[in-house]
């Protein structure tokens, strides 16, 4: 009896087995996600070897798929205060819809002197709601 019991398992959980890839899935239907009203914005904290801010004289936050300037969104006067503080936005959630329910390569580029000075690169995701970093350093010490 507790044979057969066994060979009825067994049979079961090989009819259940397949060799086919697990399909795509399904795309995320925002309309009906309930978001927090929480505005994310990614940022790169800029310093220099004693721990002072560096206040970059340009920088460019580029998406590598298609050579887009994200930071342009980020070169008003309400940022003035944030550059002085080293801090650097990279994406934040007025991006979000461009790259929702995907990833992006983006790479952080930074000039004092009209010389190169960082040359980072960053994996980024959004959701229906927010942006989040996937890899990157988020703390940059120059030497």
């Amino acid at each position: 009896m507790f044979a057969k019991i066994t060979l009825v398992f067994l049979s079961f959980f090989l009819m259940t087995c397949s060799d086919q890839a697990d399909p795509e899935p399904e795309p995320v239907d925002c309309s009906t996600v309930i978001c927090t009203l929480n505005f994310v914005t990614i940022t790169v904290s800029v310093k220099d070897a004693s721990g002072e801010p560096v206040s970059l004289d340009n920088y460019e936050v580029i998406d590598n798929e298609t050579g887009e300037n994200l930071a342009a969104d980020f070169n008003g006067e309400e940022y003035k205060y944030l550059k002085e503080q080293g801090v650097y936005p990279i994406l934040s959630d007025g991006n979000r819809v461009q790259y929702q329910n995907s990833t992006a390569t983006l790479t952080f580029k930074g000039t004092i002197h009209n010389e190169k000075v960082i040359d980072e690169t960053y994996e980024v995701a959004a959701d229906c709601c927010h942006v989040s970093l996937i890899t990157g350093n988020t703390v940059i010490v120059l030497e």
